[in-house]
Parts: C-alpha cells; structure tokens; sequence
C-alpha cells in the first residue's frame, strides 16, 4: 500500500454523515446490494455481478462478541468506470448532488437513463453491514501505460483504494485519505467497477431465492441492456442454481381485478377507461402522472415483499403503501389488506423536490405534494375494494368446492330426480355463505363442514317455501297443488330425517361423556338446555320467547324473596354462575330438569331442594299477581335423571308421592339414553323408509 505523506485519495466528509447515512441506514444485505445495483446501473452497466455465499450469515455470535469469518462480498460491473481523478472528484464527495452537476447531469452519459442517485450517500451503505470497501475502478479515454502485470498497453486508468471504516468514524477533524491499491494508477483493458466487502457484522445473506426475488422487488426495471447475476459461492461450478439472472418481480393476479394506469386513463378489467379517475393527479395546474397497475393477488400475501403497492421512482423503490394511509371501515376493507398488489412509477417524486426518506422506505405524505398523491391513492383504493367484490367472491366459491365436496355430499343426501329442486338449492345456500368467508376460515375444514350442514339442513325448507310461493302466483293455484305437495314431503322427509341422523350422533357421544367421571352436573344440564329433545324426542330447544324469559327473572326473584337465597336459572349466557336446574317450557307447560351426574345417588338433602322448587312453584303460580304466568303456563312438571336413590324417611315419602301425583318422572341414565335413542333410531328409519318410497312414487 501507498504510504506517502501526501496521499493520492482524500475524502471530504463528516463522521455524524457516515454514521447516519452509512450505518444506521442500511443494516440489511439486500438494502446494501441494492445501493450499489443502483451506481452500476447509473454507470451505464449493462451486467451487475453479485458474488456471495448466499443462505449464511456473514460472523458468528460469541457472547458479546462477534467474529468474521472470513467472507467477501463482490459487486461487478461493465459500467463506465472511474478514473482516480473522477474517484476523487465524484465518488470521495459524499452528499453532492449528481443531477445538478453539469459535468454529469441527470442522464448516464451512454444510454441516458434517467439516473436513480441524487443524495450522493448510497456509496456509503456498505458500511451498515461491513468494516472494509475495496474499489477497483477503470474508466475515462483510453490511455497509454502498463497493465497489472507491468507490461506495456493501452486501455483505461485505473483507481484502486480501500475504504476503512474505523477510520473514518474516528474522532478527528482532520480529512479521511483512503488507502491506495497495488493496482492503482495500472492500465486495464477494459472498463468497468468492482467492489470487494469484507470485515462483516453479524449479517445474514438470503438464499439466491430469495435474494432474487428481494432485489426484483427493489427494482422496477424491463429493459434489454440491463441484467443482474447472482453468484452463490458457497454451491459447486457444476450447481445449475448456483448463478440466476433477477428476474421482474412476479406476482399472479386474481382474474378481472387489475387496473392499468396508462397515460392519463385509468383503464378497467373490460380494458375500458374509468370515467372518473385518472392516472395521476393536478397540483397548482400541473399534471403529476402515475404509470402501473393495481389489483389483486391470486393468493393472500405471502410476505412482505409483496404487500400492497411498490412506488418506484426512476426504477428504484421509492415506497411500499397497503391503503395509502386510508382509515379503516371502506368496501371491501379486508380484502383489500390481504390482497391488494400493484406497481406504480412516479419519477416526478424526487426531481423538484426530494419526496423520498433517505432510507427509501416511504415518502414524506406530510408534503403538499405527498397529501395529494395521498388522497389520489385513496379513491384508487376505494374503487379497486368496490370492483373486486365478485371477483374475490368467485374465488372464495371456488375454493369452498375444492375444499369442501359439496356437489357430492349434496348428491348422496338428495339423490332422486324429484329432489333436483333441493340439490340447486343447497348449493345456492352453500354459495351465498361460502362467498363471504375469508381465506383461513376457507381453510378451516370444520368451518367448511358446517356451512355444507347449514345447506343441507335448510335446502328442503327453502324449496318448501319457494315452492308455496310459487303455487300462490300460479294463474291457477290448483294445477301447482300436486307439485307443491310432492316438494312438501320430499322436503320434510329429508329435513327430519338429518335431524334424526344429527340426533343419534349426539346420544353416541353422550353415551362415550357418560364414562367421565369428571364432567360436572352444569355440563350435563347445559347439554338439557340446548338439546331437550334428550329427554323427551317432542321438544325442541326453546327460542327466544319474552314471556317465558320474564317468569324465568320472576321467578328467581320470588324464589330470593321466599328464602332469602339467590337461584340463577339463565347460567349458560353468564358463565361465571352455575345454574341450580334446567327451568325449560314445552306445550304450555314449565319443566323443572333436574339432572346428575351418571353414577351418582339422589341424596335427602338433594330432596329438599327438589321438593322446595316443587312447593315455591306452586304457590308462584297461584299468586293473584302471577295470573298472567298462570294462563299461559297452567303446569308445571319436574324430571330428575339420576343412577339410583338413598332416600330415608320422609324424604323418600315426599318422592314416592311426587311421582303418585304425576308431578315427577324419575328416570336413570341407562334409561334415559336408550328410550332417546330407540325413539330417535325408529323415527330415523321411518324416515328413510318414507322417503324412499315417495322418490319411487314421484320419480
């Protein structure tokens, strides 16, 4: 290395510049690689080579400390290059505005793409992620001189430095010199730069996957003189993945959701314009175009890189927006979260003023410029949630057929010709609920499972009803009659015969609960509760019915006033109380469940409590001041399901004179189940027989 007193190389820059600009910003390898992707593309390169061992990190971790292991990283181009002087003139100036300078300008000076640079401090990213920037440069006219070798040729001027950063983050006002290379000042043949990294933080290299597809993101270019190679050196010469060309970055659309911004049209999934939207936006009578596309991805996120909208300004990523800062509660808001995808191109957002953050991961929205971009965005979104409604409602159908068989399962529960009305209408409902799912309930096959139960269990009432409809706007309502009657029966046969079928699976299942011995009384009386049926197969589960929810509070209000003890009778919608009994109504009646747990004994405290509901309800239905309760439910009855008693005394007089009066059914478990489900399974196969026999008579 040069050690001269008077170095070639000085660096005019401030150490809080490299330390803000250098290392707080750029902390991640693909940001870093991206910087320097950027310079060779303004240096009019038409290949960047990266070489890196991909899929590993950069040191290791020991306690506090981290250790390099040795690694480089080198970035390659074909670019112009730089002569020493242009190294120190242009690349040592960190912060000078390249598109300002005449001598540079706005465009590269081969191909005149519009350069990405302008703050000057990208050079500096390295330094986020490593200690040591080695740069070869060759470019200028050529020239006359000796080569590496020190054989005489002509070709271009070399500069050869290395960047410390230690040594520039050092506490000193004096100017940074760089360190010379062996090979500055030589002749190379050709042009171009070369940037060796090395002396690494504790960083991590993705895998060429997924490096590929960070750099794609990164870059919105499709141009022909521009590629970049990755070279993974930690795969052999002979790995037919260890080099890969980026490629643009893909992301598959939902069909019919994409809008195209061209021009100043915003053009619709039907390619034709929408009439209130343009692509762009008018701020103190200029027009700011904005050029891409916005849609839907077939499929939610699959990670960040590919959520929302990537904002590019001269290619490189300026932004990465969801909603454009929208509040929530718009059409088709979730939707839009999980699906919304687009690119657009800005370049006007760092030409007059630089709307960009240093670090490239948003805009300044606060600007005057950026709230109108803003606002501009917003509707953009607000049309894109309206547009793609059946779009994503005809994705979600599809995806509840692959996941869910339906057309079978409705095929084998409605397989005769006469209940083709039933079939349709099943997967109507199906349709109309599936439609509205999101994608994890989608995936969720007991989710699914309940929405094809749904349209099974309610088609045949929905052909009934349409079928009534259908016989009262007839011109002649007699002629559907036949019709009408035929769907009536097919339906109700099929809608009570899954009911049976539903039933039988719970008994199955009460039957395997009965063995818990650690299953509570309340489990078993919230079982009674919304499934009454269990006790006798007539009733059904009670509906929301005022009068009968108004004795239930009366009654426990009556029941604190008599003996100064709380009873709570509504325990399933407050978890946190247990319920004393199942209180429940069935033709006019009022029923007092009492139900234990299989194995257990009716005990004579157990009686007393039993007898005082008898006697308070009782008197509660006589007082004057109840008369209304009393015509509505004129009886009341109590059950007690329970293996066996130990009742003594006058206890068990008062239960033996219960049951003389009619007043108690006492029942054990091993009853009590079986007489459910012989009922259930006789019913079951009524219910199949019948309708058999009605889809041979009306097929």
């Amino acid at each position: 290395m040069d050690t001269t007193t008077d170095p070639k190389y000085r660096m005019t820059i401030s150490r809080l510049t490299v330390d803000k600009l250098g290392v707080k910003l750029y902390d991640r390898v693909s940001a870093v690689l991206a910087e320097l992707v950027a310079n060779s593309y303004d240096a009019d390169a038409t290949r960047v080579e990266i070489v890196a061992p991909m899929g590993e990190y950069l040191a290791t971790k020991d306690s506090d400390r981290v250790v390099d292991k040795g690694y480089e990283i080198i970035v390659r181009d074909d670019g112009v290059g730089m002569t020493p002087d242009q190294v120190n003139e242009f690349y040592l100036k960190v912060g000078a505005e390249r598109r300002r300078d005449p001598r540079r300008g706005d465009r590269s000076p081969v191909f005149g793409r519009k350069v990405m640079g302008r703050k000057g401090v990208g050079k500096l990213a390295p330094f986020g992620i490593c200690e040591r920037i080695e740069l070869l440069s060759s470019g200028g006219v050529p020239v006359s001189g000796l080569d590496r070798e020190g054989n005489p040729t002509s070709g271009y001027l070399t500069a050869h430095l290395v960047l410390s950063r230690e040594k520039i983050l050092s506490d000193t006002d004096e100017l940074y010199a760089p360190e010379t290379g062996t090979l500055d000042g030589t002749v190379s043949p050709s042009r171009g730069t070369t940037l060796t990294l090395s002396g690494f933080g504790y960083r991590y290299v993705p895998d060429i996957e997924e490096l590929d597809r960070q750099l794609a993101q990164r870059f919105g270019l499709r141009r022909e003189d521009w590629a970049i190679e990755l070279v993974d050196v930690n795969r052999g010469a002979s790995d037919p993945d260890r080099t890969r060309i980026v490629g643009a970055f893909s992301i598959d659309t939902m069909d019919n959701t994409v809008l195209r911004l061209e021009g100043t049209q915003v053009i619709g999934p039907d390619n034709k314009p929408v009439d209130d939207l343009k692509s762009g936006f008018e701020v103190d009578g200029r027009f700011y175009p904005v050029t891409g596309w916005i849609g839907y991805s077939k499929n939610p996120y699959r990670d960040d890189l590919m959520a929302g909208i990537r904002i590019y300004c001269r290619g490189k990523i300026a932004a990465q927006t969801g909603i454009f800062n929208r509040r929530a509660g718009f059409t088709g808001e979730h939707d839009v979260r999980s699906y919304l995808v687009g690119e657009m191109h800005a370049d006007w957002l760092d030409e007059d003023e630089d709307l960009i953050q240093t670090d490239r991961r948003d805009i300044l929205w606060s600007h005057e410029l950026g709230q109108a971009f803003e606002k501009w965005g917003q509707s953009l979104v607000v049309r894109i949630g309206r547009a793609s409604r059946q779009p994503m409602k005809k994705k979600a159908w599809q995806q509840f057929l692959e996941t869910s068989d339906l057309p079978r399962l409705v095929d084998d529960a409605f397989p005769s010709q006469i209940q083709q009305p039933i079939r349709e209408n099943a997967i109507e409902i199906a349709k109309m609920v599936a439609e509205t799912m999101r994608d994890e309930e989608l995936q969720d096959q007991t989710a699914v499972r309940s929405v094809v139960n749904l349209s099974l269990l309610f088609a045949p009432h929905l052909t009934l009803d349409r079928k009534l409809r259908e016989a009262a706007d007839h011109e002649s309502p007699l002629e559907a009659v036949t019709g009408v009657l035929q769907t009536a029966r097919i339906a109700e046969l099929s809608s009570f015969g899954r009911i049976a079928e539903d039933r039988v699976k719970v008994i199955e299942r009460v039957e395997v609960l009965k063995g818990d011995a650690t299953l509570q009384e309340e489990v078993y009386q919230e079982l009674i509760e919304n499934a009454p049926w269990l006790i006798d197969p007539q009733w059904a589960p009670i509906t929301a019915n005022q009068r009968f929810s108004t004795l239930r509070r009366a009654f426990e209000n009556y029941y604190r006033e008599r003996t100064g003890e709380e009873i709570h009778l509504d325990p399933f919608s407050q978890p946190l109380k247990r319920s004393d009994f199942v209180l429940s109504n069935q033709d006019q009646t009022i029923h007092i469940i009492e139900i234990k747990r299989p194995g257990h004994r009716f005990e004579n405290d157990e009686m007393t409590r039993l007898n005082r509901y008898h006697e308070l309800m009782n008197a509660f239905l006589e007082e004057p001041n109840n008369a209304e309760f009393n015509k509505i439910f004129p009886e009341y009855h109590l059950t007690l399901v329970c293996d066996g008693e130990r009742l003594t005394g006058v206890y068990k007089t008062a239960f033996e004179a219960l049951q003389r009066e009619g007043k108690l059914t006492y029942i054990n478990w091993e009853t009590f189940l079986l007489r459910t489900r012989k009922m259930h399974e006789s019913f079951l196969e009524e219910a199949e027989r019948q309708r058999r026999d009605a889809a041979k008579t009306f097929a």
